[in-house]
């Protein structure tokens, strides 16, 4: 190599050669730095709170913060459910009435609401016994026809076979936090465990609070499970790979210390673990895997070139580091395209991922110019007679760069058609995204809310409020309001039973006349403050409430419309609908959009980044289809499973697209280094494969390897970014191995065939070997 190269790292590669030169100074840093992550590793902490997920400056996202915090929360309430064949048999009816005293005593409980809380219809001196009356009669068709009749939500505590009943219970402490709801929710299930023994009967404690808690219990999994496995795998597919004990532990240590420095870094600066950031710390361990293989390559191969450590070391440093910088700079652009979202999680998952992608780098140059001269000795000559796995791809490595260069223009037409195709699959896939897409199916508290979504006519939540303007929310003009937006609301298709003040007069049986105020405003005044918000908020404004089945966002967002637009023409244009259903529903659609405007901001970035760091814009524009046709392969691969876009897929595509870029830089980096050797351009494109193709496919294989990892993970939408992940690096593997040596050679073969081009910008620079 007798071309000089400015530093496709912009220099800061450089630490890992300050670190080789220095090497007690860096141990020392070194040791410090550990110390520090091992604190942070102590303060890692996870976020439970659901509503997080929208949190931006919009408009939506105000009135339903607002509106949370007006009314009661229906985020706040643990529902459990009630099943078996034998609920309304006397004996066991007679328990499920003990269940709901007992519940009421239980602490940190402010009320409990089930078929047991219904009354009859209050007389004029505003008696109103219990519809249930003697429990020990059992429940009788008669009784549970007039329990589901009831105007206050009847139809919601029974289903209409009988055999499922829903208790709904409300801390005391409003939003309470999850320490607060777990305690709950281990008395719930422990008194459903002493009362309903031998009944029969089970019941699931389930709603969002339970969710949340299973979220996260499946974070904390993942973060020890995930990166357990995904080490032990790389560690012994590098085993396998280099064929030697030393190798493999000079691979996976610096991977794997990186992961462990970004989920330190985050506990020292309070940075919370999320259903989003949960993969950043396993994928800066993927990306130290693929940057320490290619240094123990170039390492292996200066060393077998009868230098010594040290300086084999260094020229692996100056060879790969830059590159591996490059890649760091490119994935980290990636990341910080999401920065630019309004949601606030995704922007944390931004600049979260764009400092670690970075800090992972760096943290693999320092440990792998640490621990080369400890390990590479011991690493044993090679044997022609036992040759590595590396050695026996460079073979078919050499021969897919021949094959392309032989039909480079069939090749490169057939990308081109692909890119098309590929890319209309792409564009046709939809927004999609639910809450229960973060938890398992076969979750207990999963599972209970989709029966309680099909039993009870929906178990997503509607509120809609209706602004009374201080006018007193039990007047008959304002209820006579309320009553039509109720009305309104109920006649749409798809929308469940609604609760409100109307709710309230039907029960009294009096919608109108000079009573109906005085005898609301007794109810009301009976209540407690969580149960009087379900009517009337703590500003005065009323509130009508309902639940709509699950669905795709696709569908959830016209249904919230209509009901919105149905209740703004009986109650005037200032009555709104939202909830967390409504905000999900609306802000998850334009939140994808976002993230895939982030997408194609990071594919520019990023070849841009690409054309900056090899000084000629010619790199950059050569690299643009091998590393879009493996986000197009995915996304069309959604459209074939029939899968809508949802978040974590976008998310999926941003950062796997700077992983898949690291193929090409490093083949890029390989091609360039061979500048003025004298050789063809097919001479250069098959010496490049046949020294970096092996690496490629085994830095492939560990990655893919170490994502099967996440197919084991509770949370789908990991499993899902996992899958994703694999088929776009396949893809990204398939690109550059095959599409960008066609394409070199092809339609670009001008702009790098030194026959017809004069040497690409940087000739008559200094040996990069002779730089420290």
């Amino acid at each position: 190599m007798s071309d000089k190269f400015a530093s496709l790292g912009f220099g800061l590669e450089r630490v890992g050669m300050l670190a080789l030169a220095h090497r007690r100074a860096a141990w020392a840093l070194v040791v410090v730095a550990a110390g520090l992550v091992a604190l942070g590793l102590t303060r890692i902490s996870f976020d439970d709170e659901l509503r997080k997920l929208f949190r931006g400056n919009t408009e939506a996202y105000r009135i339903y913060t607002q509106v949370t915090a007006d009314f009661a929360d229906p985020e706040n309430e643990t529902l459990v459910l009630v099943e078996g064949e034998g609920l309304g048999r006397p004996e066991n009816f007679t328990r499920l009435q003990d269940f709901q005293f007992e519940l009421q005593l239980i602490d940190g409980a402010e009320s409990v609401w089930s078929l047991f809380s219904l009354r009859e219809q209050p007389d004029a001196q505003g008696n109103a016994p219990t519809l249930v009356r003697d429990p020990n009669d059992g429940l009788t068709p008669e009784l549970a026809a007039r329990i589901r009749a009831h105007p206050l939500l009847g139809a919601k505590s029974l289903s209409e076979d009988a055999t499922a009943l829903l208790f709904a219970v409300t801390p005391s402490t409003p939003k309470a936090g999850l320490a607060v709801h777990r305690a709950l929710q281990r008395r719930i299930a422990e008194v459903a465990g002493d009362v309903l023994a031998g009944t029969g009967l089970t019941a699931t404690v389930g709603g969002f609070p339970a969710i949340r808690a299973g979220i996260v219990d499946l974070l904390v999994r993942d973060q020890k499970v995930l990166n357990a496995a995904g080490a032990g795998i790389g560690f012994l597919l590098s085993l396998i790979i280099f064929g030697s004990l030393s190798a493999a532990v000079l691979t996976a240590a610096p991977a794997v210390l990186a992961g462990l420095t970004v989920l330190g870094v985050m506990g020292l600066l309070g940075i919370q673990v999320t259903v989003m950031s949960n993969v950043v710390p396993a994928l800066v361990m993927i990306l130290g895997y693929a940057d320490a293989m290619h240094l123990n390559s170039a390492l292996r191969r200066n060393r077998d070139g009868h230098r010594p450590i040290a300086e084999a070391e260094r020229l692996a440093l100056v060879e790969i580091g830059p590159a591996c910088i490059l890649t760091a700079l490119t994935t980290s652009a990636a990341f910080l395209s999401l920065a630019i979202s309004d949601v606030a999680m995704i922007r944390t998952l931004g600049w979260t991922g764009g400092f670690a992608t970075i800090l992972g780098s760096v943290t693999v140059l320092v440990v792998h110019a640490l621990l080369a001269p400890l390990l590479a000795g011991r690493w044993s000559e090679p044997d022609e007679a036992r040759p590595t796995v590396l050695d026996r791809l460079t073979g078919p490595s050499t021969a897919m760069a021949r094959y392309a260069g032989g039909h480079a223009r069939p090749i490169s037409a057939a990308a081109v058609a692909a890119f098309f195709v590929l890319g209309a699959m792409h564009l046709s896939v939809p927004p999609e995204h639910s809450i229960r897409e973060h938890l398992a199916q076969d979750d207990p508290a999963n599972a209970s809310l989709g029966r309680i979504d099909r039993t009870f006519g929906g178990a997503f939540p509607v509120a809609v409020v209706v602004p009374l303007h201080a006018a007193s929310p039990t007047d008959p003009e304002a209820i006579a309001r309320v009553g039509a937006v109720h009305r309104a609301v109920a006649a749409i298709e798809g929308a469940g039973q609604p609760l409100s003040l109307w709710s309230l007069a039907q029960w009294i049986g009096e919608t109108d006349g000079p009573d109906l105020k005085r005898r609301v405003d007794e109810i009301l005044d009976q209540l407690s403050p969580t149960d009087r918000s379900r009517f009337v908020g703590r500003s005065g404004d009323a509130l009508v409430t309902l639940t709509i089945h699950e669905a795709p966002t696709h569908e959830t967002r016209p249904l919230v419309d209509r009901i919105e637009q149905a209740a703004r023409q009986a109650g005037g244009a200032d009555v709104v609908a939202t909830g967390v259903t409504a905000i999900t529903a609306r802000e998850s659609d334009r939140a994808i959009a976002n993230l895939q405007l982030s997408l194609s901001f990071a594919v520019i970035a990023g070849l841009a980044l690409i054309a900056l760091a090899f000084r000629d814009v010619r790199f950059g524009a050569i690299a643009f289809l091998p590393n879009a046709l493996p986000i197009l392969a995915t996304g069309s691969l959604l459209f074939l499973l029939g899968r809508g876009m949802q978040f974590t897929s976008v998310i999926a595509l941003t950062v796997a697209f700077g992983i898949a870029v690291d193929d090409t830089i490093h083949f890029l980096n390989g091609y360039r280094q061979l500048r003025g050797d004298g050789n063809s351009l097919a001479g250069r494109l098959m010496v490049v494969s046949k020294r970096i193709g092996p690496v490629l496919i085994g830095t492939t294989l560990v990655i893919v390897t170490g994502m099967t990892t996440t197919l084991t993970s509770g949370l789908p939408t990991i499993n899902l970014f996992g899958k994703l992940v694999m088929v776009t690096l396949g893809s990204a593997l398939i690109g550059v191995l095959l599409f960008l040596p066609a394409l070199m050679a092809g339609p670009a073969k001008s702009w790098f065939d030194p026959k017809t081009q004069s040497e690409l910008a940087g000739a008559g620079e200094a040996d990069p070997s002779k730089r420290l």
